[in-house]
């Protein structure tokens, strides 16, 4: 998974909800956030303050809490990216904090987003009926993928259903599955 199909998910989730693209101190902060990097940090590889930084991701805060639907905040960003499933349909999420080759959230190296990761907006770039559907189906099939883990810890497929927002149709579709694979 590259950062780039990451960032460009959800730039293009803020396009279709506010009609506006992420600027490029938005990106360079999420790609710092990303990197375990503090607003002083990202401020200086930006060419700007501190204190405007830190402004400008309270701001971007806000724009994806109101886009993902739920308090988003630096502290939660990079778990929140990895539990809605924000990537791209070639790679799926392997483990809590890893999306494919790329630790999330890492504070090593190896998991850096480098300035060409980038995603750079295209003014241009219009989201696409199969950009929004990509997505719904990647969010379906993450949701999917959890329902073992949430049987394990003792869930039932009603308590499944409501915390998923899936039908319990759905839900008992994938235990009965699962029940067959046993069997």
């Amino acid at each position: 998974m590259k950062w780039e199909a990451v960032l460009k998910s959800i730039d293009q989730l803020v396009f279709q909800k506010t009609g506006k693209h992420l600027d490029s101190l938005q990106l360079e902060i999420l790609k710092g956030v990303i990197n375990s990097q503090k607003y002083s940090e990202i401020a200086e590889n930006y060419g700007c303050t501190t204190g405007h930084a830190t402004d400008q991701g309270y701001k971007l805060w806000q724009i994806l809490s109101e886009v993902l639907g739920e308090d988003l905040h630096k502290s939660n960003f990079c778990a929140t990216v990895e539990r809605l499933g924000i990537a791209n349909s070639n790679s799926m999420l392997v483990n809590p904090v890893q999306i494919g080759h790329l630790n999330l959230c890492s504070n090593s190296e190896k998991g850096e987003l480098e300035e060409s990761d980038l995603f750079t907006p295209d003014s241009n770039h219009q989201t696409t009926q199969t950009d929004n559907s990509m997505i719904k189906d990647i969010q379906l099939e993450t949701k999917l993928k959890t329902i073992p883990k949430l049987i394990k810890i003792g869930l039932t497929a009603p308590q499944i259903s409501e915390t998923l927002d899936l039908s319990l149709n759905q839900v008992q579709h994938i235990i009965n599955q699962l029940q067959q694979k046993i069997n």
